[in-house]
């Protein structure tokens, strides 16, 4: 599958230069003596008709054949040149496969990279929630190219199902469609940082009746102001227009790190003083009170005071504590019941 602006998304993805590149009509496939890649479990191939948003432009009915494969595969590519190289995950938005850059693992450690040195091995896991993945090679100087999809297979993905205690509030949460369909899976794992921002997005939208076009307009906000350099997704820029999401500094946001639960809590008092909600609150008495940040304080009181989210046990909160998909879509949901009294 070739398309045309490919290259120039791939570097502009990972924020390392902005190029004027067309790819040539005869480009052709990158030779296999330069590189070798695996995959840890395949479950066979799917031919689908699928549309892509490359950087903002639309390519229709591709006829994509992906290879299924369980989530959390893991990727294996070793460079046999010097070469460009990227792994797209692709969310889904309104139809349209929204394409973001995932982090390569080099030498144990995580790291957005578009190009990898001779005799290099480089691994990707497909954790990050979203149905396909993309290995897309690049030869700048021919402007040949190579790509493969990958297609998760949620039927058999392990864990695929909310705990028990989890159920009924998840179920809820899905039912009130406050989680996007590319969400509902995978339980169990944490959530990701732009994942998060994804069901925040939601549930404006479901509370106000508009779409998020329609309330950064009616906000006066617009999405070409996107302050960060490692994402263009959609609703993590508009979350952050919004006053609900920060950076990391430096024009980092790191969309697919996990959050905390202090950093959920802030997030989701952000998001009821965003729909006009007064989020003052009695102030929480938790044993770990002191190992909770100042600048969380406020919204923990108002999340745990509102029954949003509750301790961990032995009059804990654990601010620091990991923070699964099960728990946002629970939280998202309570949140939803909170601001319609």
């Amino acid at each position: 599958m070739k398309r045309r602006n490919k290259a120039i998304f791939m570097m502009m993805a990972v924020c390392l230069m902005a190029l004027s590149f067309v790819m040539p009509a005869a480009a052709a496939e990158i030779s296999k003596d330069k590189y070798t890649y695996s995959i840890s479990k395949k479950l066979g191939e799917v031919s689908e008709t699928l549309t892509i948003d490359d950087l903002g432009e639309i390519y229709e009915d591709l006829q994509v054949t992906s290879t299924l494969v369980p989530d959390k595969a893991v990727l294996s590519f070793t460079a046999k040149v010097n070469m460009s190289v990227i792994v797209l995950g692709y969310s889904l938005e309104n139809g349209i496969l929204v394409a973001d850059p995932v982090p390569w693992t080099v030498n144990g450690t995580k790291e957005l990279v578009n190009g990898l040195s001779a005799n290099t091995t480089a691994t990707v896991t497909f954790e990050y929630g979203v149905p396909y993945y993309e290995l897309f090679i690049w030869d700048e100087a021919t402007g040949d190219q190579t790509s493969y999809f990958f297609k998760i297979d949620k039927g058999t993905a392990a864990g695929d199902q909310p705990d028990t205690w989890a159920k009924t509030e998840v179920e809820a949460a899905i039912a009130a469609d406050l989680v996007p369909t590319e969400l509902q899976g995978s339980y169990k794992q944490k959530i990701t940082r732009a994942d998060f921002a994804k069901i925040i997005i939601r549930l404006l939208e479901v509370k106000t009746g508009q779409t998020i076009d329609e309330i950064l307009v009616e906000n006066e906000v617009s999405l070409s102001d996107n302050p960060f350099t490692d994402t263009s997704i959609k609703e993590v820029i508009a979350a952050n227009l919004m006053g609900i999401v920060n950076g990391k500094g430096n024009g980092i946001f790191d969309p697919n790190g996990s959050i905390t639960r202090q950093e959920a809590a802030v997030m989701l008092a952000n998001t009821a003083e965003v729909l006009g909600y007064d989020v003052a609150a009695d102030a929480s008495a938790f044993t770990d009170s002191k190992t909770i940040a100042s600048w969380a304080k406020p919204s923990v009181d108002f999340v745990f005071t509102y029954g949003v989210m509750n301790g961990t046990g032995n009059n804990n909160f654990s601010p620091k504590g990991t923070y699964t998909r099960q728990q946002a879509y629970m939280t998202i949901v309570r949140l939803n019941d909170v601001l319609v009294e």
